[in-house]
């Protein structure tokens, strides 16, 4: 009976640990090159799974851009039009499943 609560505990913690390990892979398997744009950059998604990824751009407290892209199966690259942004510091925010990802600053020159 003691065991019970015991193994509860051990899968919680594993249920809590892989959402955490999930998130943070993105991290990782995200990019974006060049980190100074002049008219375009290239969007690297290196995980496996099919899904729909929303990114916004942000320059300050402003929303410039929402775009959705459906990522198909296996690591995608993809080529963005940058050239309609004003010269300045952004951010491009990765959202995967309502939940915000990664975070990429970047320079418009």
């Amino acid at each position: 009976m003691k065991k019970l609560p015991t193994l509860i505990a051990i899968l919680f913690f594993s249920l809590i640990y892989g959402q955490q390990k999930t998130v943070s892979d993105y991290e990782t398997t995200i990019s974006m090159e060049p980190a100074e744009v002049v008219s375009s950059a290239i969007l690297s998604f290196e995980f496996a799974e099919e899904k729909i990824i929303k990114y916004i751009i942000t320059q300050g407290n402003r929303d410039v851009l929402i775009k959705e892209i459906n990522k198909n199966e296996n690591s995608q690259i993809l080529k963005t039009d940058f050239s309609f942004l004003e010269n300045g510091l952004y951010e491009i925010r990765f959202i995967i499943d309502d939940t915000e990802v990664k975070i990429i600053p970047f320079n418009k020159i």
